[in-house]
């Protein structure tokens, strides 16, 4: 089954434009580089969005990050979809630097993005593409370091995490989450898929 909505979480602004917390959307952005696509303003349902030629919606909310579910209850409800039909790309500061974890359901894990979309839907059973950005280090806080930018030695690592979250989704979308969980996840090398 493939993903009709798939939803990359961030916070709107350039002064979160490369921060941890925002790896949903740094997904998105590269993958719509890739394609020379746009993501336009959806003003009415408080995100940006583009279409992709096989029916999949990818959206970014602009609502902030703890009030993601307002922006992805309006889509699913817009697009007469169900949770099922929902993959969310979001910073697990559990995993780490580069590693990625797909899931068909589950718990926030904390995060707020995660908990915000839970709680609008009534429902954890949607997919969830995690992205390893680093146990929070000692004595900083939580929100401190998600809000922190990635610092210039990370930089390689985030690019191949982002090129590997996005064969990670081709692959839920050409074979099925369960060979994509079971191609990527855990600290394993991967190949492109078209070699």
């Amino acid at each position: 089954m493939s993903y009709k909505l798939i939803v990359g979480l961030g916070n709107p602004g350039a002064e979160y434009l490369f921060t941890r917390h925002n790896v949903g959307f740094l997904v998105l952005d590269a993958w719509m580089d890739e394609e020379g696509l746009a993501f336009k303003d959806e003003r009415d349902r408080y995100s940006k969005s583009v279409q992709l030629a096989g029916g999949e919606r990818l959206v970014k909310p602009m609502t902030y990050m703890n009030e993601s579910g307002e922006a992805v209850a309006a889509w699913l409800d817009w697009l007469k979809l169900t949770p099922s039909d929902l993959l969310v790309i979001v910073d697990d500061v559990a995993l780490p630097m580069g590693q990625i974890r797909l899931r068909s359901e589950g718990s926030s894990g904390g995060h707020n993005g995660l908990k915000s979309i839970e709680a609008h839907l009534g429902t954890g059973a949607f997919a969830r593409l995690r992205c390893g950005i680093d146990a929070v280090p000692p004595g900083w806080a939580l929100e401190r370091w998600v809000l922190s930018r990635f610092r210039p030695e990370e930089e390689d690592a985030l690019g191949q995490m982002i090129g590997t979250a996005r064969l990670a989704i081709e692959c839920c979308q050409s074979e099925g989450i369960a060979v994509a969980m079971n191609r990527f996840n855990g600290p394993k090398s991967v190949e492109p898929l078209n070699e």
